[in-house]
């Protein structure tokens, strides 16, 4: 009876050992990513020296030895986009210092080659206030298709109704929507609303007809917020980030 219990004892002994062993070689095998972390302001000033970084790491730990970190940056409605290159600052940072000559939105993009890997993370950006900013992103019906600007790949071109509120009042958020220079109806809008480096608000918003879509929103304090507008539509996703000026 002795005998039969320590041969069971051994028995399961081996096979937690052969379960861990498993286990230990289902986690060896999952593969590690390369992960990159945008840091770039939401909002920058016209003429005023701005870093633009990201943060590398692979597996959890940070990369200082990346093949390759560019920053690739244009603004929207104009075809011109360029190449900059980024110094590693240590900690897997790596950062290129740009001045931004005129107002409008543009888009940054971090080119990541590392660990025979490589990742793109997009971020937009508002450059001026955002009266300047908006002025300089207007795009006329006819070159919608020809531009970028607040028209996206997907053409499909977004324009908030206002860019000013005043703080502590229930305000009325209100968006434009156009695919192809035509009222784009049945699509889901949502606004993703935040202030610095504070939590994003999610808003649903609802359509009012001909391309029109509008939630109810509410600022607590005054200065400038960002405000994206994410539109989808079947396999279709676009988002567009503008800022707005709470009095």
């Amino acid at each position: 009876m002795r005998r039969r219990l320590f041969l069971a004892m051994i028995a399961m002994l081996a096979g937690i050992v052969i379960a861990a062993c498993s286990n230990n070689n289902e986690q060896a095998e999952t593969p590690a990513m390369l992960e990159v972390k945008m840091d770039v302001p939401d909002h920058i000033d016209v003429d005023k020296p701005t870093k633009l970084a990201c943060v590398v790491t692979y597996g959890g730990e940070n990369v200082d030895d990346a093949s390759e970190v560019k920053f690739e940056v244009w603004k929207h409605g104009d075809g011109d986009r360029q190449m900059l290159e980024a110094k590693h600052e240590g900690n897997g940072r790596y950062s290129v210092t740009k001045t931004f000559k005129e107002a409008g939105t543009y888009s940054v993009v971090a080119h990541v080659t590392a660990r025979d890997m490589h990742n793109m993370p997009k971020q937009d950006v508002v450059v001026g206030n955002p009266e300047q900013a908006a002025a300089e992103g207007v795009i006329s019906d006819g070159q919608a298709n020809k531009e970028e600007g607040h028209h996206h790949d997907g053409g499909v071109s977004m324009s908030l109704s206002s860019h000013s509120f005043e703080a502590g009042k229930p305000v009325t958020l209100g968006v434009r929507v156009t695919k192809d220079g035509k009222p784009m109806t049945d699509a889901t809008v949502r606004f993703e609303i935040w202030q610095a480096d504070n939590k994003h608000e999610f808003i649903d918003a609802t359509e009012k007809g001909n391309g029109e879509y509008e939630a109810a929103a509410a600022f607590a304090n005054k200065g400038t917020y960002s405000v994206k507008v994410h539109v989808e539509a079947g396999a279709l996703h676009e988002h567009q980030v503008e800022q707005v000026t709470v009095n």
